[in-house]
């Protein structure tokens, strides 16, 4: 059993806060950050990739890695390689909930999360983090999507938490296991979900994840967030970090309407635990709220 709460996607694209709207159901599960009710955007839900030509910007970055321009994805991708990897089934990551500076940013969001599918087709298998200031003050949510249906909200939870995320494409049940933990709070949630459409495994990612301004409200001040402990494997049950010689690892950079970036990955790096891994690990900084 799920036990959350399934999140409608709203027709006005503004923000609402769950419990207090008419029209909106109850909040959800209790809040791990003292009750703070949930926070929503006109978008009905995350997206997959939305990409902008690179318009004369550079197309490899420093590390050789190709360079993706988005609307709403900061992050690396790892995607299919011929004679290597065809599909992926699994993808995790740990990181810190990083805290949103709503005295800058008084009304916007964004989401840390890892997932299959999104850069080249229509379809994201994710789970997550969400960080919202809403005039003025902040809410932190664990969350998961199987796009295009809603997020589900799971559980409350505060800046500076632990937590491990993951998805994994069982092929013999043919469902998603959507699954976080707070290492901090020792929250938890594992779901398995059944794609209501076609989901290819063409991609997998570790993103940052926000909007520019107008009609959703723009990416809130979250400062950098670190990613750490990045696993991918593809469908042959080859194992690796975000680069590996089975796959191609693309760096994907946000920007807002304006083109100003908004957040931007750092350079991959070995990661602290476990030691051996190389490149898997990075940080993603805020630049602009659009």
């Amino acid at each position: 059993m799920r036990g959350i709460t399934k999140l409608a996607a709203f027709a006005a694209a503004a923000v609402t806060i769950a419990g207090l709207s008419a029209g909106v159901a109850a909040a959800g599960p209790q809040a791990g950050s003292g009750g703070h009710h949930l926070i929503l955007h006109g978008t009905g839900g995350l997206r997959p990739d939305m990409r902008r030509p690179a318009d004369g910007r550079p197309e490899v970055n420093a590390d050789g890695l190709p360079i993706q321009y988005s609307n709403n994805w900061s992050g690396y991708i790892a995607l299919p390689k011929s004679g290597k990897t065809k599909t992926f089934r699994y993808v995790q990551a740990n990181f810190t909930v990083p805290s949103v500076n709503c005295g800058v940013t008084p009304t916007a969001f964004n989401y840390q999360w890892v997932g299959l599918d999104g850069d080249t087709d229509g379809t994201v298998e994710q789970d997550g983090v969400g960080g919202y200031c809403v005039n003025g003050s902040p809410t932190y949510f664990a969350w998961s999507e199987m796009y295009p249906a809603g997020v589900d909200e799971q559980f409350y939870l505060n800046p500076g938490d632990a937590v491990t995320a993951s998805v994994y494409y069982d092929s013999t049940t043919r469902q998603y296991e959507l699954a976080l933990t707070d290492l901090t709070s020792g929250q938890t949630f594992s779901v398995d979900e059944s794609c209501a459409s076609t989901c290819n495994n063409s991609s997998a990612e570790v993103i940052t994840e926000g909007y520019p301004s107008g009609n959703y409200g723009g990416t809130s001040d979250f400062g950098s967030v670190h990613f750490d402990t990045i696993w991918v494997t593809n469908s042959g049950g080859t194992r690796g970090e975000l680069t590996n010689t089975n796959w191609v690892t693309d760096e994907s950079i946000a920007q807002g309407a304006s083109n100003d970036v908004t957040t931007e990955p750092g350079a991959l790096y070995a990661a602290s635990s476990p030691s051996t891994p190389l490149l898997s690990a990075f940080e993603d900084n805020w630049h602009n709220e659009d």
